[in-house]
């Protein structure tokens, strides 16, 4: 009777024991911890942080001086850690760098002139403590820097005329067209892309620190700058009207040329055609005087022939073309193709 009556106290005893021992390691398992060396961790006790572990290579000397006035106690760095079961739970933020991309905007200018901005930003979680109370998770960090980041860049560029925000400095720009580099001489560059670029990324990284978020260094970057279509219609037409003006000297630079060249054409054309004339005159001159001096040469020896020549010239000279001439026999010209000449005559 009293073995029956210890076999159920017994079997309550292991189960009692093994329930206990089950309790214990979920206790064991809801009280330890793994921080990974790509995060911060804040424990929170029904809601409220208790205990933050930061994992971070920046420096966290204001950030646990904060912790320190507040008395928040804190740990760094990766490993296991304790907390209390079941009634403290376990928040995580990634500590590496995430990116945020803003939307394209129209910001005027000081000089009334409109742009299209288009930027990003390379941010991360540095303080995560503030993080939770502020904003608590990646969503709503993201809409704070659209307004922080939108609102520093429209404040930055319009205190700036646009050449400040489209140059970064005062080097010459290269330019083929000599023509071109009056009308591309603006005024000067005081500060530049770069410095407004920089003044956005302090004032930003200042705003930030409330919400715990850290902007990198160099982390606001400019991804797209261009003209408002207004703006660009504008430009284009007083570039096309430089290139016009361009190739409308260029035009009349060559119409003066080819002017130039043809008149020197035509006074080397006259001047050649002038000596060339004169050079005939003086060779036919001297061929004729050649020419009479053989005639004479040749007279002289036949004067019957130079008669009977002279003759044939007056005929062929004096009278038309289609004249017939009927000769008697008593004529001179015939007697003299007769070969008789009377001595009269000769």
């Amino acid at each position: 009777m009293n073995e029956k009556a210890n076999k159920p106290t017994s079997l309550r005893r292991s189960l009692t024991k093994l329930g206990l021992t089950v309790l214990s390691l979920i206790a064991i398992n809801s009280s330890l911890y793994r921080v990974d060396q790509t995060e911060h961790v804040v424990i929170t006790q029904f809601g409220k942080p208790v205990r933050v572990v930061l994992n971070s290579l920046d420096d966290n000397s204001k950030i646990k001086a904060d912790y320190n006035r507040e008395g928040m106690p804190y740990a760094e760095g990766a490993g296991l850690y304790l907390k209390m079961p079941f009634i403290q739970d376990v928040q995580r933020f990634d500590r590496r760098f995430l990116r945020w991309n803003g939307y394209p905007e129209e910001v005027p200018t000081r000089d009334k002139k409109f742009i299209w901005t288009d930027f990003t930003a390379r941010w991360s979680i540095a303080d995560p403590l503030k993080f939770l109370r502020t904003v608590n998770n990646i969503d709503q960090a993201q809409s704070r820097l659209d307004d922080i980041i939108d609102n520093q860049t429209r404040n930055s560029i319009t205190n700036r005329d646009l050449i400040e925000v489209v140059r970064t400095d005062n080097r010459e720009m290269q330019i083929a067209e000599e023509e071109l580099k009056e009308s591309s001489r603006a005024d000067s560059v005081y500060e530049g892309r770069p410095k407004i670029i920089r003044e956005i990324e302090e004032k930003c990284r200042k705003d930030c620190l409330e919400y715990g978020i850290g902007i990198a260094d160099g982390g606001i970057l400019l991804k797209g700058l261009t003209y408002v279509k207004s703006v660009k219609e504008k430009v284009e037409d007083r570039m096309i009207a430089e290139r016009s003006r361009i190739a409308e000297k260029h035009l009349s630079e060559g119409n003066g040329e080819y002017e130039k060249i043809m008149g020197e054409k035509e006074r080397d054309l006259r001047q050649i055609t002038s000596e060339a004339y004169r050079e005939a005159r003086r060779i036919e001159g001297e061929g004729d005087a050649e020419a009479l001096r053989l005639y004479a040469e040749g007279f002289s020896k036949s004067p019957e022939f130079y008669r009977f020549m002279r003759t044939l010239e007056l005929y062929e000279t004096s009278l038309p073309e289609s004249t017939k001439v009927i000769m008697g026999t008593d004529n001179p010209l015939f007697e003299l193709i007769k070969g008789k000449v009377s001595k009269n005559n000769q």
